[in-house]
């Protein structure tokens, strides 16, 4: 029976399986994973709402969530070799430098990304209380028909706030 040697790049493969495994769980631990989104607000949260209002209601309460530009640190990526290493300090450098910048610029998004959600959560408050008023008059328009009260014929008039005379 031949046992199978695998060489990788003039190493044997054995060694480096180990040093995969040890980087893959670095990985694992470190930020540069995406992070796990809860199924609470996750965009998968949206496809439960069982009518428009509920999911009208729900995309702005996720939106809350999403509202803000994320500044945390992050890894940054290094290449293999002593250029590699080279460029990763550099990069560190510069981003430090401009750290400044970017927080100020993050800012200034978070607030009107705020402003911009606030205003959808107004306009959708509104247009529900639109709707009920709407919804109560024609209940009271229909009440005032099955009393035998005849309805009242637009005459086309309104008055300021758009209702008929």
């Amino acid at each position: 029976m031949t046992i199978m040697t695998i060489v990788v790049a003039g190493q044997q493969a054995a060694p480096l399986e180990e040093q995969v495994r040890r980087t893959a769980a670095d990985m694992r631990r470190s930020r540069r994973q995406p992070q796990i989104v809860s199924p609470e607000i996750g965009a998968s949260a949206l496809a439960g709402a069982d009518s428009d209002a509920g999911h009208h209601a729900n995309f702005l309460r996720l939106l809350r969530y999403r509202d803000a530009v994320d500044t945390l640190d992050f890894d940054i990526p290094r290449r293999p070799g002593p250029v590699g290493g080279c460029w990763q300090r550099a990069k560190r450098l510069l981003w430090k430098l401009l750290r400044y910048q970017h927080d100020r610029i993050a800012f200034r998004q978070n607030l009107i990304n705020g402003l911009f959600t606030q205003a959808l959560e107004n306009e959708w408050r509104l247009r529900c209380r639109e709707t009920a008023a709407l919804r109560a008059r024609v209940e009271a328009l229909e009440n005032r028909e099955r009393a035998g009260a005849p309805a009242a014929q637009h005459s086309g008039a309104t008055t300021g706030d758009g209702h008929a005379l």
